[in-house]
C-alpha cells in the first residue's frame, strides 16, 4: 500500500516515521485559500471498499462505475493491475466542486489519509509493520490550523480504520504477490478474476450465486444467506477466495470431487 499513498502528492512526503502516537497540526475546511487544491493532478487509487462506497451513493452497478470513472494501471513491484480514478480534461477529480466534495461522507481511503501516508514494512528477511510518514503539500495551510491529532485520532476520526478492515485481505493479496512470487506472471484468466473480485461486486455476485459456484465449493448455509444479504461481507468472501486461487492453501474450499 505504501506504493497507492505515495503517489497521492508527488514528491512531498516528509521523511519522518510515525506511530500511532505521534502527533501533527491539521485542519482542512473551506475557509483557507488551498480549498481543493489537492483534489488536482494527482493520482488517487481506489480499493474495494471505495467502489462499493462510490457507486453506492452514485446509484449505479460496479461495473458502471469502472468504466465510468476509473481507469486501470499496473504496479510495477507487484505487476497487478489497480483502479485509478480518471481526472477530468481539467486535471481534477471527478467529483470535487469549488463548495468541496460532492461524495465526501464515501470519498475514497487514499483522501481520507491525506496528511498522512501509510506504509509497508515487510519482508521475508526482516519482517516489518506498519508505519506513517507525513504528506506536507507547498501549498497547503492546513498545516497552520491549530487543531491538534495524533495518528491514531486522525485515523478513527476519518473513519480510515473501517475501510482498512474491510480492505484487509485484499492488502494481503497485493502484497503476497509482490513478496512471495514477485516473478510469477498472471494468466489472462486469473487477472480477470482478480479484477471481478477485487472491485466489480456486482459481477462477482451473479458469479457465485448464478453460475455452479456453490454446487462446487463448501460454503456453509450461514455464510451463503450472510454475503447474500450483506454486500461487505461478499466482498470479504471474494478476496478470502481470492487468495486461495491465486497462491493456493485456500480458505474457502473445493467439494470433494469437483474440478
Amino acid at each position: 500500500m505504501d506504493e497507492i499513498i505515495k503517489t497521492l502528492s508527488g514528491n512531498p512526503v516528509q521523511p519522518i516515521k510515525m506511530d500511532l502516537d505521534s502527533k501533527f497540526s491539521f485542519m482542512c475546511h473551506s475557509g483557507l485559500e488551498c480549498f481543493t487544491q489537492c483534489c488536482g493532478k494527482i493520482d488517487i487509487f481506489i480499493t474495494p471498499y471505495d467502489v462499493v462506497r462510490i457507486k453506492n451513493r452514485l446509484g449505479i452497478t460496479s461495473g458502471e462505475f469502472l468504466t465510468n470513472y476509473l481507469q486501470l494501471m499496473e504496479l510495477k513491484k507487484s505487476r497487478l493491475p489497480l483502479y485509478m480514478l480518471r481526472m477530468t480534461k481539467e486535471g481534477r477529480c471527478p467529483f470535487v466542486t469549488d463548495e468541496g466534495c460532492r461524495i465526501y461522507s464515501d470519498r475514497p481511503v487514499v483522501c481520507r489519509y491525506y496528511p498522512i501516508g501509510f506504509g509497508l514494512l515487510k519482508s521475508k528477511e526482516v519482517g516489518g509493520g506498519d508505519f506513517f510518514f507525513p504528506i506536507k503539500e507547498a501549498y497547503c495551510k492546513g498545516f497552520e490550523e491549530n487543531r491538534e491529532w495524533t495518528v491514531r485520532q486522525w485515523r478513527e476520526a476519518q473513519e480510515i480504520n473501517i475501510f482498512d478492515f474491510i480492505n484487509k485481505d485484499w492488502f494481503d493479496i497485493v502484497l503476497s504477490k509482490k513478496l512471495l512470487a514477485p516473478d510469477f506472471k498472471p494468466t489472462e484468466k486469473s487477472i480477470s478474476l482478480y479484477l471481478m473480485c477485487s472491485y466489480d461486486i456486482d459481477n462477482f455476485r451473479k458469479f457465485v450465486f448464478e453460475s455452479r459456484f456453490l454446487s462446487l465449493y463448501e460454503v456453509d448455509d450461514d455464510t451463503v444467506e450472510l454475503i447474500k444479504e450483506d454486500e461487505v461481507e461478499l466482498l470479504k468472501f471474494a478476496h478470502r477466495w481470492l487468495h486461495g486461487v491465486l497462491f493456493g492453501n485456500p480458505v474457502i474450499k473445493l467439494r470433494e470431487g469437483s474440478s
